[in-house]
């Protein structure tokens, strides 16, 4: 427990490359109460004027001010029946709030995952940008799925995010599942319900950032839950978990296989969504090594080469994914970050569109590094430690530094 502590501290996202802001947009509030003065255009919305009945709700039009109102109906009695009607509703999506009845929780969870992944892309919308966005109509993460789970440590108020960010994880730790039937992916912080500033972060505010840690092994081979170990150049650390006792260390490594399985496997079902994929430059080569190993196909390595970069915090214990705008949500006032690779704007021009960045804001980039934790401070914040940490944390120097690897697209 203390060692999640110190280093969820020592590694939150402080706003994975430079912190952007739409021009001009007001400031953003909490998740209950935001505004947003960006570009969306309602008009996209004109064909949801209706409100639908589904699965016991009545469904707001987007923008409205309409309460959702919880009615007393039955759900609908197929997935598939629902999946109909979807395509006309916008509501934020919360497959946990539904406690399991005359079914197995199993049951329940299974039909979940379903009426998720039936749900279209337009069912959300990503506004602004990535540090100063808002999200409506959001998909919550389930606690728990085939081969995944949301970490129960973080705060469940951050599991929304985007329909197609939350299909592409649950999809993708399927694929490893199948190959590792005991693999269970841990989700960390995604977004609020509706967008905005989060703890901790400096980006996470418009539904398409995801944390997502490592699989890891223990000494001996074995697979281990994961708990957020920083991992040094050859992929091993130390699960602290007592900062004062060492007789209660763990040492662990990242699990490649697994890892590299996961990572391949979104790529490969997220189409050229996947935007960035922030991960210590180390830990980057590893992966590299593992895809040779198997002989992953040369668009998915080329792929990953091209997405992964180290930003000015290390994600030595976590990668944080982050996902392009849909064509129709950049219509809608969506913004994304550097950089727009060729084929993304070779994809984009097939729809007519061209991408839109987000401006720089140094003001808001010193506003979003206010909620972050460094480095340093966190090691004054943990208090007294053993040897053994202190150690790691001063080898962990070595690799803080953002790099300059000279990738076109790491920069």
């Amino acid at each position: 427990m203390a060692l999640l502590l110190i280093f969820i501290l020592l590694l939150t996202s402080s706003g994975c490359g430079p912190t952007r802001e739409a021009a001009p947009a007001a400031p953003i509030g909490n998740s209950v109460t935001n505004s947003f003065s960006g570009t969306a255009d309602n008009n996209r919305f004109a064909h949801k004027k209706e409100n639908v009945r589904l699965q016991g709700r009545v469904r707001p039009t987007p923008g409205s001010n309409q309460p959702i109102d919880v009615v007393d109906e039955n759900r609908a009695s197929t997935v598939e029946a629902a999946r109909l009607h979807l395509s006309a509703s916008s509501e934020d999506i919360d497959a946990n709030e539904r406690e399991p009845q005359d079914k197995s929780q199993m049951d329940e969870a299974s039909e979940d995952i379903a009426y998720i992944l039936g749900l279209d892309a337009s069912n959300s919308v990503s506004l602004g940008g990535c540090s100063n966005g808002r999200l409506i109509g959001a998909v919550a993460l389930p606690k728990a799925g085939p081969g995944f789970i949301h970490n129960p440590k973080r705060p469940i108020e951050a599991r929304f995010a985007t329909v197609e960010t939350i299909q592409a994880i649950i999809r993708s730790a399927a694929v490893v599942a199948e190959t590792f039937p005991d693999a269970v992916l841990v989700v960390n912080d995604l977004c609020l319900r509706d967008g905005g500033p989060i703890a901790q972060h400096g980006s996470h505010q418009n539904g398409r950032d995801v944390d997502i840690l490592f699989y890891y092994l223990d000494a001996k081979g074995e697979p281990v839950p994961s708990v957020g170990v920083p991992l040094d150049p050859r992929g091993w650390g130390w699960d602290f978990k007592d900062l004062k006792i060492a007789q209660d260390d763990q040492r662990l490594q990242i699990d490649l296989r697994r890892t590299w399985r996961f990572i391949a496997a979104l790529l490969e079902t997220s189409g050229d969504l996947v935007q960035r994929i922030f991960i210590v430059e180390h830990l980057r080569s590893l992966l590299l090594q593992e895809a040779q190993r198997v002989k992953a196909p040369n668009d998915i390595r080329s792929r990953f080469e091209e997405v992964t970069c180290q930003p000015s915090t290390p994600h030595d214990d976590h990668m944080h994914v982050r996902f392009f705008c849909t064509a129709d949500d950049i219509q809608a006032g969506c913004l994304d970050d550097y950089p727009i690779y060729p084929r993304r704007r070779s994809a984009l021009r097939q729809v007519g569109i061209d991408p839109v960045l987000a401006k720089v804001d140094r003001r808001l980039r010193q506003t979003a590094k206010k909620r972050t934790t460094s480095p340093a401070e966190a090691k004054r914040r943990a208090g007294p430690m053993h040897a053994r940490v202190k150690r790691f944390l001063d080898q962990r120097e070595s690799w803080l530094p953002k790099p300059s690897p000279g990738r076109p697209f790491c920069r």
